[in-house]
């Protein structure tokens, strides 16, 4: 298991309600500042963690996430990953303005999002990036009292708002407001706050050898789909992708409806983000609950395939790997599922022991833990109880091959 962390500063109006949150790259539970890491990165583990990991709804709460972009992303137009009506993009000071850059603040913006200018530079070359801008940030801290006038004052004929970056006392603030600020933010208000969640990290080797393959016409889905089964953080992942706003999925069945909803171009920017921020794979106590939700998932999947229900085994593999993420990301199955939103079958049998599928579960569950009452019980019923030693020790040495344990 891995930490993801997310600091959030709040963005207050005029009337001190909360219109949003600005999200900050932070390495680390107690860290007060990004440290020495470049944009790119910085941008891309905030994204990462705050849809994929943390989540939205626990990150802002219902309330629009400010997103630091540079040149990079916005030329990719990863902005496209995510749901305009969450996203306020701020465009950082040190993008130049160009014609590259021009088309991809009107792309964001024909899409629906809002834009914002970070740290405004007041030269006239950017002026195009003016006309576009909704909102325009200004460091209120290291900006002159009579240079503030000016500035305000020379963007007073545009239609944008003005946000007060970097507010740190009543003063300043009462003088932003004087000055006709409609927006503030600052340790006047609130100092950044770092939000926490458990994550399940993912190897930068396999999101290298999946892009690889995303991108390749003949690599069918079956074999995108193998490369997920084998890596639970990165199937965790893909489930929230293809259940975040912007993807607007659920009601998963099985990893490869998952890839062809997402569909290959989104899934390669997603795992170009996930490339920038991945870290190793911990060891210990965390390996083995990861071993044993791909062991158990294996063991559901062959059940189903061995005993005349081969067209759900698929779903059963989901369902089975998902009935050990609660415990390995410390959340109830309630909030994982809120996390996830699958099939009512995957649903009924992991939040309530109810459905098609909770036979299947509860006799991998049972065999995996020892509870050999359960397990004959089952077993017996549904005809495969002579079997399950094999198939056990075949899920188990699956597993192990996959996550190259053996």
């Amino acid at each position: 298991m891995s930490d993801a962390f997310v600091a959030r500063q709040p963005i207050f109006d005029r009337q001190h309600d909360l219109v949003g949150y600005e999200l900050l790259y932070r390495p680390s539970l107690h860290a007060a500042a990004a440290g020495p890491t470049d944009d790119l990165k910085m941008t891309s583990v905030t994204l990462v963690n705050t849809v994929l990991a943390i989540g939205m709804e626990h990150t802002t709460n219902g309330v629009r996430a400010w997103v630091n972009f540079p040149r990079e992303l916005l030329l990719e137009h990863d902005f496209d990953l995510l749901d305009p009506t969450c996203f306020t993009i701020e465009m950082l000071e040190t993008v130049a303005c160009d014609e590259e850059t021009i088309a991809a603040c009107v792309a964001l913006k024909k899409k629906g999002f809002l834009l914002a200018l970070d740290d405004f530079a007041s030269g006239d070359e950017y002026a195009p990036f003016l006309e576009l801008a909704n909102v325009v940030k200004i460091d209120v801290l290291a900006t002159p009292t009579e240079q503030l006038r000016a500035l305000v004052k020379r963007l007073a004929p545009m239609k944008v708002q003005l946000l007060a970056e970097k507010v740190d006392s009543a003063t300043k603030y009462i003088l932003c407001r004087e000055l006709g600020f409609s927006l503030y933010q600052g340790n006047y208000f609130s100092k950044p706050e770092i939000v926490q969640r458990k994550d399940l990290p993912i190897e930068a080797l396999g999101i290298a050898r999946l892009m690889n393959r995303l991108v390749d016409s003949n690599t069918h889905d079956r074999e995108l789909e193998h490369e997920f089964r084998a890596d639970p953080g990165l199937s965790y992942k893909l489930l929230r992708i293809v259940n975040s706003a912007a993807a607007g999925g659920s009601g998963i069945e099985s990893i490869q409806q998952a890839i062809r909803l997402v569909g290959r171009t989104a899934l390669h920017r997603w795992l170009a983000l996930m490339f920038a921020s991945s870290t190793p794979r911990r060891t210990g106590v965390e390996a083995e609950l990861v071993l044993s939700a791909i062991e158990r998932a294996r063991l559901c999947e062959m059940i189903a395939q061995r005993s005349g229900r081969a067209a759900v085994s698929a779903s059963l593999f989901m369902t089975g790997l998902l009935s050990r993420f609660d415990a390995i990301l410390g959340l109830s199955m309630g909030d994982l599922l809120k996390k996830v939103r699958v099939a009512p079958e995957v649903e009924a049998a992991l939040l309530r022991e109810e459905g098609p599928y909770t036979p299947y579960l509860t006799l991998a569950s049972s065999y995996a833990c020892g509870d050999w009452e359960q397990a004959i019980e089952l077993g017996s019923r549904m005809g495969v109880l002579n079997q399950m030693p094999e198939w056990s020790s075949e899920a188990s040495a699956w597993a192990r091959n996959i996550l190259q344990l053996a």
